[in-house]
């Protein structure tokens, strides 16, 4: 079983094996757009909703999801929250800090070896950390996110 977990103020996320194995970091980002109803993800561990493959989507790097589909989770009042890449080439803002409806975005490579490991390794749990308050404030954002 393996874990991902999201730090805010670094903007990385980690894969761990089962035995707490860290086997590999990635930038990532929790942009939210404006239009989003949420406006950052509140720290806390996430069950996924789908623990053995992402939900596929034609891969695309400059697509909104990337090439390699999204580890959705369960955050309350909100459907198809998750982890994905995409917007690689995006003229404004590229990769992972450009922002998503409430989603972590990383890179096309972090999400093919998270998708790898997934095959031998579920992921059993989600974890947000250092994602609120002053940690968020230094980063790009269209949103700035309430203290928790």
């Amino acid at each position: 079983m393996s874990t991902l977990v999201f730090n805010g103020a670094t903007h990385q996320i980690h894969l761990y094996d089962s035995d707490t194995t860290l086997i590999g970091s990635w930038e990532a980002y929790n942009n939210v757009a404006r239009a989003a109803t949420l406006t950052h993800l509140p720290n806390r561990s996430y069950t996924p909703q789908d623990r053995t493959i992402p939900h596929y989507h034609a891969p695309d790097p400059d697509s909104s999801i990337g090439s390699h589909g999204i580890v959705r989770f369960y955050v309350p009042g909100h459907q198809g929250i998750g982890v994905h890449s995409g917007r690689r080439h995006h003229p404004r803002i590229p990769g992972p800090p450009h922002p998503t409806m409430g989603c972590i975005r990383t890179t096309d490579e972090a999400m093919a070896v998270i998708k790898e490991k997934m095959r031998t390794s579920p992921i059993t749990s989600v974890r947000v950390e250092h994602n609120c308050g002053t940690h968020t404030h230094a980063t790009r954002r269209r949103n700035r996110p309430a203290h928790a």
